[in-house]
């Protein structure tokens, strides 16, 4: 490419505007609190680190809790992260945040690195049918600034980078198939990448392996269309196969290095993972929908909530140009694919009853795919009329951002005016007001003087707190005898517990969403004279 295409504004603004959009979204990442995951999933990563040093040098790190389900978490996200914490942790001075939380706080920008590549790949997965390349920018800058899943990139280490590569598989399973199929050639690197996307999607999570219904899903739908046999299929592309599954599994074996000694723990923790014990509920429409327990409308009913209004309308509007649509070969084998995956996945988790919980954050993959089926139909449906939306909606959302933050990730579409929100829907259950509790706690003088009770994320709040000489103390303590002044921290799905008496509220975590006058509160905090 040469300097002068390079500089070229008008057809490269999108990979500007993906370069600004990524230094801005770094920044404000290593802003926003540490989460209650975070501590858990770096301390499983130390975990196998310690087991691999056992293994090759022969050290005696006790590595016995990877016995139990701590050991079914893979080491993908924490294996790139490494060499980047170092870059970050010489490039950034952390001055407000203790050495613990900042290690933590280091890999948020790694998080919106994913996201970042997951836009460039929805980007690629609109053009391979629209051909459109304005369409498919604007609607990947639709993408990156959907509040949501932008709010989830700043912090969540698990959901956002398995959402990313799990839409970058499903790009080069689209490749890969098309090139077969299409233009009669695969190509090697193409199969390489593949094989190694594929277990690093089942390193992050290892419900990873539900993609494998999603690509015979696209091959039942490519072998269908151009009218092959498909044992004859099999045996034509055997070489193709072998490449794949010796990749496959080799790099997903390495990338779980607890399952070195017993293979069969991968079967052990997909089990285990299906009918994980969670006893907490999920407040959705003002009901506590508990995990093991949940009705089959839960999902439905957060992605109606999630979901922008536009790409709700996209869906609706599936009947009136199902005809339309499917008149192209491109469209059956790429949308008729993705529509087909997405409701068996789904129908696979209510079967099933998987236990979900914290709204989509277990199924937040599946929402860059449905996000893709509607604009996709829109296009189809009114070009002009739908880029024209997505360019208000893309201007609402940054909009909304900057108001939110940082609680971008709590946005629900505008549905909110007709609702109570505080009543019918979770709110910051990941704990990201953390930070801004620590910094409440940072103005207050002789802070060190009293004790601090706090819920299931008292470390959140104590990594910021400057004077790390202040008593902390965990909410179990909260009814006993205590000391007189002492401070309650009451943060996450806690935030309406009781507090002993001659209490008063000193600080309030609170936000407004889609011009909405509610306002949404986070977070107490209560000063006990």
């Amino acid at each position: 490419m040469t300097v002068k295409k390079i500089f070229n504004f008008k057809e490269n603004y999108f990979y500007y505007f993906l370069f600004i959009y990524l230094f801005i979204c770094i920044y404000f990442s290593l802003k926003v609190g540490i989460t209650h995951d975070e501590a858990h999933s770096s301390w499983v990563w130390e975990l196998n680190r310690d087991k691999i040093e056992n293994l090759f040098f022969n050290t005696k790190n006790n590595v016995d809790i990877l016995d139990t389900y701590h050991g079914y978490y893979g080491i993908g996200f924490y294996l790139i992260s490494a060499p980047l914490d170092l870059f970050f942790s010489k490039l950034i001075n952390f001055k407000d945040i203790n050495t613990e939380g900042a290690d933590l706080l280091i890999k948020h920008p790694l998080v919106i690195i994913f996201f970042v590549t997951a836009g460039i790949y929805f980007k690629k997965i609109i053009f391979f049918t629209t051909k459109d390349k304005f369409f498919s920018n604007i609607s990947s800058i639709f993408f990156l600034t959907y509040p949501y899943l932008l709010g989830h990139s700043f912090f969540n280490v698990k959901d956002v980078p398995f959402m990313s590569v799990w839409l970058i598989s499903t790009y080069y399973i689209i490749k890969i198939l098309s090139n077969y199929f299409i233009k009669n050639r695969t190509k090697k690197k193409d199969l390489i990448i593949f094989a190694l996307l594929t277990s690093f999607l089942i390193s992050l999570r290892i419900s990873g392996f539900l993609i494998f219904v999603e690509y015979i899903i696209f091959l039942i739908f490519y072998i269908n269309v151009f009218k092959l046999n498909f044992f004859s299929f099999i045996k034509k592309v055997n070489k193709e196969i072998f490449v794949f599954s010796s990749i496959f599994l080799i790099s997903l074996f390495l990338l779980y290095p607890n399952f070195w000694q017993d293979p069969l723990k991968f079967f052990y923790s997909i089990d285990f993972m299906r009918s994980h014990i969670q006893t907490v509920c999920t407040i959705t429409l003002g009901e506590c929908m508990r995990a093991q327990n949940l009705p089959s409308s839960y999902i439905f009913i957060w992605l109606f909530f999630k979901l922008p209004l536009i790409i709700i309308f996209g869906l609706l509007i599936f009947p009136f140009i199902e005809k339309k649509l499917f008149s192209k070969q491109q469209n059956i084998l790429i949308l008729g694919s993705l529509i087909t995956s997405i409701f068996l996945i789904i129908f696979l988790l209510i079967l099933l009853n998987v236990n979900l919980y914290d709204e989509l954050r277990q199924i937040l993959f599946l929402v860059p795919l449905i996000m893709i089926i509607s604009l996709i139909l829109i296009f189809n449906y009114k070009k002009k009329l739908g880029t024209g939306i997505i360019s208000l909606f893309i201007l609402f959302f940054i909009y909304q951002n900057i108001k939110m933050f940082p609680y971008n990730y709590i946005w629900i579409n505008n549905s909110n005016f007709f609702l109570n929100v505080t009543k019918n829907f979770e709110l910051d259950y990941w704990g990201v007001s953390t930070r801004n509790i620590g910094n409440f706690f940072n103005k207050k003088k002789h802070i060190q003087d009293s004790c601090i009770i706090s819920n299931r994320n008292k470390d959140g709040i104590k990594f910021f707190v400057i004077n790390q000489a202040t008593c902390f103390k965990p909410f179990s303590d909260l009814h006993k005898k205590n000391i007189r002044p002492f401070y309650v921290a009451l943060t996450e799905r806690a935030i309406n517990k009781g507090v002993p008496n001659k209490c008063e509220i000193v600080h309030q975590e609170k936000v407004k969403m889609n011009f909405s006058k509610e306002n949404l509160i986070l977070a107490k905090v209560f000063k006990c004279d």
